[in-house]
């Protein structure tokens, strides 16, 4: 029998802590910050007819400045936080102005955090925060909806699409005798081929969408995309984890589950499968649309039926309504796995740290001017 001093047993015990701590920490670094006054000069507007066939009128960087649709507004505790409106002062029949913002950069297994301060909301709207993937027709690099809804809703909805093949584990009660997520998965199905253009979804457990949601200050919303899970957390303002205000987010430092507790939605493949083959190249976009097939299939019987006979009516005639419509981002941060041990969480690849690739598009001039609001 070995006796070992205190000081000894102290000393073993403190390695052992250490080793493990280095073989379950699951650590990123920061590749890209878009924030502050360059936050525009990694950002493409589009302008082209809108393809999910919404009543939005998207416009080009020109008109966005110039009329006041993108620039900066005023905020007591946050610099340059990017303003994201659309026309709220005229009557518009063939379709409100708007903006579409497009990343420049594409990115594969992320970390990906956004502050966001306001949103739109209100009947008629359907605002969104989400990735696309490059390269290929839609859907078959993928979408992934991180903040989505319509109308009045209150709590959001988020939502992944591919072309055909998977199909999501229900994860919404507890598994393996913890809770895996807090949210309620709404559709299992994420196909297009067989789902249509519902795409697998979950609904968040609380008021992290539209009016609500802004009176408190709006929040961060975090996705993390790894081979055998997408992961969504939504932290109110006040509660955000101490490790990404930082800017040193590290959601898995135990293999038993995340200090950051449960996310909003964890989407996972109900076979033993990899998301790989199905979301790539994914680059962020902020958008503001109005009406379009989510809401219309749906007014006569939502909340706002009583506004106009129908969506497009509504949204075409009352202006001044769409003041609150708009987006206000204290920033946009991009993490990749960086770590050297060959640990991590399952199916996730912990030795290679994902490339960022251009998305190959012209850019354009610097944005130094765009005005602030």
């Amino acid at each position: 029998m070995i006796v070992m001093s205190t000081a000894a047993l102290a000393a073993s015990m403190l390695i052992r802590a250490s080793a493990a701590e280095k073989l379950t920490t699951f650590r990123y670094q920061m590749v890209k910050n878009y924030s502050g006054p360059s936050f525009y000069q990694n950002f493409d507007f589009f302008s082209e007819t809108d393809p999910s066939n919404s009543f939005a009128k998207y416009v080009d960087l020109t008109t966005a400045n110039d009329s006041g649709f993108a620039g900066y507004t005023v905020s007591p505790d946050w610099p340059y936080p990017v303003y994201l409106g659309v026309d709220y002062k005229t009557i518009t029949p063939t379709g409100r102005p708007s903006v579409r913002l497009e990343g420049r950069d594409t990115f594969n297994h992320s970390l990906i955090v956004a502050d966001i301060r306001h949103m739109p909301y209100g009947c008629g709207t359907w605002p969104a925060f989400w990735l696309l993937g490059q390269g290929l027709k839609w859907p078959k690099a993928g979408e992934i909806d991180i903040v989505e809804g319509i109308n009045n809703q209150s709590n959001n909805t988020m939502v992944l699409h591919v072309d055909s093949g998977v199909s999501v584990a229900n994860l919404t009660s507890a598994y393996n005798g913890n809770t895996q997520m807090a949210g309620t998965i709404t559709n299992l199905d994420c196909s297009l081929d067989s789902a249509g253009s519902t795409g697998c979804a979950a609904k968040a457990s609380w008021n992290n969408y539209g009016a609500g949601y802004n009176a408190q200050g709006g929040g961060v919303v975090v996705t993390e995309f790894t081979s055998r899970a997408i992961t969504i957390w939504s932290f109110p303002r006040n509660n955000t984890p101490q490790d990404i205000l930082d800017g040193k987010p590290n959601p898995h430092p135990l293999y038993n589950g995340s200090h950051w507790g449960a996310p909003e939605a964890k989407f996972v493949p109900s076979i033993n499968s990899s998301f790989d083959e199905h979301f790539f190249n994914l680059k962020p976009i902020f958008n503001t649309a109005f009406c379009g097939p989510w809401i219309d299939e749906g007014w006569n019987t939502s909340e706002c039926a009583s506004l106009a006979p129908t969506c497009t009516e509504y949204v075409a005639n009352n202006p001044a309504v769409f003041e609150g419509a708009y987006w206000a981002i204290g920033g946009l941060q991009v993490y990749v796995p960086s770590t050297t041990s060959n640990v991590g969480p399952a199916g996730y690849n912990t030795t290679v740290v994902q490339p960022i690739s251009s998305y190959n598009k012209k850019r354009r001039g610097q944005l130094t001017d765009f005005k602030a609001y």
